[in-house]
């Protein structure tokens, strides 16, 4: 079996729509595509580090949903 990844985003705050589907599906791939679905390109979440926080971002580039990361630096606390 081949499998895809395809995605809707839905805009800030709200959950990515994420399918797996078969390949051979074909008429359900091309429903998902018609509904807003495109392809969606997964990367690995680093690990927590301390002090850190991570923070998903997406980015729509050559008509596919590229999904990266990125460790920034908790905001310091006010006491």
């Amino acid at each position: 079996m081949n499998k895809i990844l395809l995605a809707r985003y839905n805009g800030v705050g709200q959950p990515l729509d994420l399918r797996e589907v078969d390949t051979q599906q074909g008429l359900y791939v091309t429903e998902l595509r018609e509904a807003g679905f495109v392809d969606f390109v997964a990367s690995e979440q680093p690990m927590e580090q301390p002090g850190k926080t991570i923070v998903e971002s997406l980015e729509m580039i050559d008509g596919k949903l590229v999904q990266t990361w990125s460790i920034q630096d908790l905001p310091e606390s006010v006491d």
